[in-house]
């Protein structure tokens, strides 16, 4: 296979000494570039009047970033208010420099994995949340364990912390100027690194630069042989020391280029598994929690690989719609107390940690849903950038439409083919598009306009990408969009309602808002003070209000009625 090599520079903690700090990478990219991106450990804010006097001027454009640069989220709860009210899923900052969010795995253009946990301590009490807040919890956690599930699953690239893991140390030898890191490593972070298998892990924190022995993912001897893991830390930005360095460049390639053999060849100074001590004193002190972790089977038919009969104790509850009798309408309000006679059709995927909009998740936000088939379901989104704006999206936990199977692919076509008839009653014409960009789960967002020509639309979306950087390709209708891009690669893709959808791989940046924006233009809806989904939200009464009086209109034009 050809591989393509990525040229990568990571960073330690910037401690706030932005303009210091990007004026040292012009100067790498100067002698050394040009590389492809730019991955910051550790806290690259500070809670000073300085750095915030200098993040303004990034903010508003009179500094610029000189390279594609992607940071942690915050390290304390003093650093959050840089990150501007982000949610869990991040987003871009300023130009060129985007935060990627609490926790997470995402895939670049070139198939590259980086996985990343934010926070700077493990808390153990850390409650739900939708905004970044200085910590990880258990949640945070599952949510990467689960990520690394499967028998087909071998690593990832990178891996990203601003902690160290615990243990980290042992079969090895630390200079006397690393001692000072000794066991202060987080257990849960040893725990990831264990699951993930990265082939680099990378963190800051104790301001020490450590390039440790690669590691042993596989036992001597026992099982298949597999990838080693090196382990970095880098130490602070501007610290006198220069043996602690600060800055680290390296090229890779990305595993699922490389063939096996080559993947898994052993450098000749490497050491055992370090982590083993720790996996064993969690799983003694631990061992009713990883009961309850293991909820979806029976402990006793982990032997004989049957599936737990008693489903009551799912933290999941997952149930699909029964279609309603003839001449019955399907009880919307009842969804938080489903009828207990309210048989399954067919069970959707297991959510693969917590989601915002997997169906039988607790976090699901129930009164917004307006309609529930086999395989996916239709709600409005929080924050819709017009009344009517909807999305929809599967039962099951996949994370892009090259992800999900076909029975819900045709699904989903259906409830497109229903607003569309909806929305033409109306004189209205409909735009759908998917951003496989840093999203948990596949939506499709549905936005009516007034009835405009198709090639209007298209042009918008082309002119307005041409502005970003973006060129957009045509793509038939009949062409799956697993022919034109691979499983996991970042995309962004819009249909109309009739001619050639527009696609285009996502490189680097992109605005999160980029399907908004185009369609708040004032070439096409003329209202761009709504671009940001959060100046759009309202309260609970008022979205369920709305969900409702969606739900009468649409519902002549539901296929789920028939």
């Amino acid at each position: 296979r050809q591989q393509q090599k990525m040229k990568i520079l990571i960073s330690g903690d910037v401690e706030g000494n932005i303009k210091a700090f990007f004026g040292k990478v012009q100067g790498v990219l100067g002698k050394s570039g040009p590389f492809d991106m730019l991955l910051c450990v550790g806290s690259f804010f500070a809670n000073t009047a300085a750095c915030r006097e200098e993040w303004a001027r990034y903010v508003d454009g009179k500094e610029q970033v000189p390279l594609a640069t992607f940071i942690l989220g915050p390290t304390s709860s003093e650093q959050v208010p840089f990150y501007g009210g982000l949610g869990l899923d991040g987003g871009e900052l300023c130009p060129n420099l985007t935060c990627v969010g609490q926790r997470g795995l995402f895939t670049s253009s070139s198939g590259l994995q980086i996985a990343y946990l934010s926070g700077g301590d493990y808390s153990s009490t850390q409650s739900k949340t939708s905004a970044l807040s200085g910590k990880f919890g258990d949640d945070d956690v599952e949510a990467l364990l689960s990520m690394a599930s499967g028998k087909d699953f071998l690593g990832v690239d990178i891996f990203l912390t601003s902690n160290w893991p615990l243990g980290v140390e042992n079969y090895t030898t630390l200079p006397p100027e690393v001692e000072k890191a000794k066991g202060q490593g987080a257990e849960a972070i040893s725990r990831l690194a264990a699951r993930l298998r990265p082939r680099y892990h990378f963190c800051g924190k104790h301001w020490v630069f450590f390039e440790r022995v690669p590691y042993r993912n596989h036992q001597v001897l026992q099982g298949e042989q597999r990838h080693v893991t090196r382990f970095i830390a880098l130490a602070q930005f501007g610290n006198p020391d220069k043996k602690h360095r600060h800055i680290y460049a390296f090229s890779i390639s990305p595993l699922t280029s490389l063939d096996r053999r080559e993947l898994t060849q052993q450098p000749s100074a490497v050491t055992d598994f370090p982590y083993g001590d720790v996996l064993k004193a969690h799983k003694q002190q631990s061992s009713a929690m990883l009961d309850e972790q293991n909820f979806f089977f029976d402990p006793k038919s982990l032997q004989d690989g049957r599936k737990r009969k008693d489903m009551s104790q799912r933290p999941f509850k997952q149930e699909t719609k029964r279609r309603p009798p003839q001449g019955d309408q399907p009880n919307f309000q009842d969804l938080e107390n489903p009828p207990a006679n309210r048989r399954p059709i067919i069970k959707p995927p297991v959510p693969r940690g917590p989601c915002w909009f997997c169906l039988g998740s607790p976090e699901v936000e129930k009164h917004l849903i307006i309609s529930i088939g086999d395989q996916s379901y239709l709600a409005l989104p929080k924050g819709g950038l017009i009344a009517e704006h909807v999305l929809i999206l599967p039962i099951g936990h996949y994370g892009a439409s090259t992800d999900a199977p076909e029975e819900v692919l045709e699904e989903m076509a259906k409830f497109k083919e229903s607003l569309r008839r909806y929305f033409k009653s109306k004189a209205q014409s409909c735009v759908v598009f998917e951003r496989n960009f840093k999203s948990q789960h596949l939506q499709l967002q549905v936005i009516p306009v007034p009835d405009t020509p198709t090639d209007t639309l298209r042009q918008a979306f082309i002119g307005f990408g041409e502005t970003q950087g973006l060129e957009f390709t045509e793509l038939p209708r009949d062409i799956p969009l697993t022919q034109v891009v691979q499983v996991g690669a970042p995309y962004f893709v819009a249909e109309f309602d009739d001619g050639p959808s527009l696609f285009v791989k996502i490189k680097g940046r992109f605005s999160l808002q980029f399907g908004r924006e185009v369609l708040a233009s004032p070439l096409l809806l003329n209202i761009p003070d709504r671009v940001d989904w959060k100046a759009c939200s309202t309260s609970k009464e008022e979205e369920t209000q709305a969900a409702k009086a969606f739900r009468k209109t649409f519902q002549p034009f539901d296929f789920t009625n028939n």
